[in-house]
């Protein structure tokens, strides 16, 4: 925040200012304890302000506060060491919880209070009026800028620490991800080299034992190859920032019972097992060609 200094050259207050500032409080001060009880009053009125003083204690706290407040806001140099004192009581509104709209409606309130005082004074000369009622109106605005930058302040440092806590969690999940995508695709080429010991196992048993057999088998292990490759040409895009469609995992269901359906046409299979394996595969075909269509139209 800036120092005082810049606060006062913001608002323009100057050094007549000072000087008004000791005559409002010959003025004004001796009016405080009725500031005070009207204050209070003006608390109460409202339930949530009203919650703050529950004791008598805190009543009476309150009303002392606002007095010492008072005399500082008409006698205090408006220097770096009244700065921190007003940064401090806002710092406790913030941490008892008191809403920063109340603070502007107290504020609002005592300003009134002070603009009746001044009206009904015995000071004769309007001009003069006018020129402290210049200066009370920025010596509030000053004093009430500095009490809500605590509530400011506050907020962007929650607004700052939960942006951060996202950007952290969220660097971590997608090297977190990432990292799953990598094991993900090693284990995909561990698999496609199974399957390769596999078609090699099913060529070598077509060659040495029952050919038929061994061919349909083989044509199957192509089948689950190929779908191998599909899955690792997806997954590669996946890696590369790309988006993975739910097609492939129906395809790779088709080709398995594709490659059932070979190896059942040469084994002994009952009429029902074979009848629900073509009919499952035919309503795979079915979803697939849906799915399929739906993709195609989003492009």
């Amino acid at each position: 925040m800036e120092n005082m200094d810049e606060i006062r050259k913001h608002y323009g207050f100057g050094i007549q200012d000072e000087e008004n500032l000791k005559e409002l409080a010959q003025l004004l001060i001796p009016y405080s304890n009725d500031l005070a009880e009207e204050f209070y009053n003006f608390l109460l009125g409202n339930p949530y302000s009203a919650s703050f003083f529950k004791t008598e204690e805190a009543i009476k706290k309150r009303k002392d506060t606002i007095i010492s407040w008072f005399k500082d806001l008409l006698t205090s140099s408006y220097n770096n060491p009244y700065l921190v004192r007003l940064q401090r009581i806002g710092q406790v509104h913030v941490r008892i919880g008191l809403k920063g709209h109340y603070v502007n409606a107290a504020m609002n309130f005592i300003r009134t209070f002070c603009v009746r005082q001044l009206v009904i004074s015995a000071l004769a000369n309007e001009e003069r009026k006018s020129e402290l009622l210049e200066t009370l109106n920025k010596a509030i605005d000053l004093n009430l800028d500095i009490l809500t930058s605590s509530y400011r302040e506050a907020e962007l440092k929650k607004v700052f620490l939960s942006y951060k806590f996202e950007s952290v969690m969220i660097q971590w999940s997608e090297r977190f991800i990432h990292g799953l995508n990598l094991l993900l695709m090693i284990g995909l080429l561990v698999m496609a080299v199974g399957v390769v010991s596999l078609l090699g196992t099913d060529v070598y048993y077509a060659i040495t034992e029952d050919l038929q057999n061994g061919v349909i088998k083989a044509l199957g292990s192509l089948l689950i190859l190929w779908m191998m490759l599909e899955l690792l040409h997806t997954q590669v895009d996946v890696l590369r920032g790309g988006k993975l469609h739910i097609r492939i995992f129906i395809e790779l269901a088709l080709v398995a019972f594709i490659r059932k359906l070979f190896v059942a046409s040469v084994e002994a299979k009952d009429p029902v097992s074979f009848s629900l394996l073509i009919g499952a595969t035919v309503i795979l075909g079915i979803v697939f060609y849906l799915v399929a269509k739906s993709e195609s139209w989003e492009k």
